[in-house]
């Protein structure tokens, strides 16, 4: 690897972790957090790996940098993993432009500062398309196996990791030199390998009655078909710029033209991204669903664009320029990380000001930031002032809720509403807001709308 490009990387490296100290816990960084104070074989929501992860780095203790540190090693290992993808593919000179890319689109900038399920899933997924090229370009046997485990991890990851095999068939299908693979024992003997290596969170899930796959088909369910495909396209071009979004559009069929190693990375990424846009017009797809995809055309986009003589030092600069944009505007306008930074270090003031009592919050995510910052165990209202389905309720009644004795006193932290005042009201004696305290977050629905109350008395059974 160049001494420029390590020297890029390095720099990219340190720039994450200081980012990582600046920008506080987030509200899903925070659920997968306390994952790791629950290790099991599965959760309700993913499969283990990050709450092994972060268990790891943290040993389930509140420290955002070693939190932190996890994204930034993985965020690490998958741009030299970019590097060595595009050596293997094409050449010294796409594999520097292909990295440098990488480190300057701004979804892989901000979203991967912050530890949550989509890198290990995608250190697996990027790894799984280096052994495939290997696999092309070798034809040794042996990095099947490999291969196996490997897939296997990112099914402990992800859910996601699946795709892995319809977009093997279909480089399978537009590669008739690799076809020959169909017919031996190497590709099935790694397909069951990765399969017993997910046992474990098929055996969770079968005591519970497959609470993991009901919770995610419900999804699909509810949603109205149609009224979430604009805002995920809209996610995409912010997230991944409208520069290599519409690039990608010539560089695929380019790819489709090139040789087997080009078809192979087509095969790793256009149908990721197909597949998601699909979905997309059922459910609502979060941006960073299909960031896989976009990995192994970022190779293929240098390629391209190096092969047809057009300026990668322009497209890498107004990519750049994109992302100090966005990183402009989270940092000094919307929700200005710069500007609050007293603010953010106040939230652990409220493990003293905070009465001791327990503590039951609205959602998932704003029990599992409390629970963060006050360093005590908090509960979500799953109860009598759950408003209606939540997310994460099934998680957190499997961990378990305490009910509560007559008389006893909790805090709540959620919304003013008239549907809660009416509950609280009827279950406890008295309500009274703790004016002055506040949790601060990114996340504005949250931090702007969410208050702390003290609810004594209580006077029925069961619990928030």
């Amino acid at each position: 690897m160049p001494t420029n490009l390590l020297l890029l990387i390095t720099i990219a490296t340190f720039f994450r972790l200081v980012l990582g100290i600046l920008f506080p816990l987030t509200a899903d960084e925070s659920y997968y957090w306390l994952w790791s104070k629950h290790l099991a074989l599965s959760y309700v929501d993913h499969p283990p790996m990050v709450a092994i992860i972060n268990y790891l780095m943290t040993f389930g203790q509140a420290n955002l940098l070693t939190l932190r540190l996890g994204a930034a090693l993985i965020s690490l290992a998958v741009t030299f993993l970019i590097y060595f993808i595009a050596l293997e593919a094409f050449n010294k000179k796409v594999a520097f432009w292909a990295t440098l890319l990488f480190l300057v689109i701004p979804h892989y900038i901000v979203i991967w500062l912050t530890q949550f399920v989509e890198l290990p899933l995608a250190l697996c997924w990027s790894l799984a398309v280096l052994l495939m090229l290997k696999i092309v370009k070798a034809q040794q046997k042996k990095y099947w196996y490999l291969l196996g485990v490997i897939v296997g991890l990112g099914t402990l990851s992800k859910y996601t990791m699946f795709i892995f095999w319809p977009c093997l068939a279909v480089f399978l299908l537009i590669s008739p030199a690799n076809r020959f693979w169909l017919k031996r024992k190497e590709l099935y003997l790694c397909l069951g390998l990765s399969l017993g290596l997910f046992l474990p969170v098929l055996l969770w899930n079968s005591r519970l009655n497959w609470i993991s796959f009901t919770f995610h088909g419900a999804k699909v369910a509810n949603e109205a078909w149609g009224t979430n495909a604009l805002a995920f396209v809209g996610d995409q071009l912010v997230h991944f710029t409208p520069f290599l979004i519409f690039t990608l559009i010539p560089v695929f069929g380019y790819a489709l033209k090139k040789n087997d190693y080009s078809r192979l990375l087509f095969a790793f990424s256009f149908p990721v991204l197909i597949v998601f846009f699909l979905l997309s017009f059922k459910v609502k797809v979060w941006a960073h669903w299909p960031s896989i995809g976009y990995l192994a055309a970022l190779p293929l986009t240098a390629a391209y664009l190096d092969e047809y003589g057009k300026s990668l030092k322009k497209f890498i600069l107004w990519i750049s320029l994109f992302s100090l944009l966005v990183m402009a505007i989270l940092l000094w306008g919307s929700p200005g990380i710069l500007l609050h930074q007293k603010d953010y270090a106040k939230n652990k003031e409220l493990a003293i000001t905070l009465p001791k009592e327990k503590v039951f919050a609205r959602t998932n995510v704003s029990s599992s930031l409390l629970e963060f910052y006050l360093g005590r165990q908090t509960y979500m209202a799953t109860g009598f002032l759950k408003p209606g389905p939540l997310w994460g309720e099934k998680q957190y009644e499997l961990w378990g809720i305490p009910d509560l004795k007559k008389g006893e006193t909790v805090i709540y932290y959620g919304e003013e509403s008239k549907e809660f005042k009416a509950a609280a009201g009827q279950e406890f004696a008295k309500i009274s807001e703790l004016k002055g305290l506040k949790l601060y977050l990114i996340e504005d629905y949250i931090t702007n709308n969410y208050k702390f109350f003290r609810l004594s008395g209580f006077k029925g059974s069961g619990h928030p």
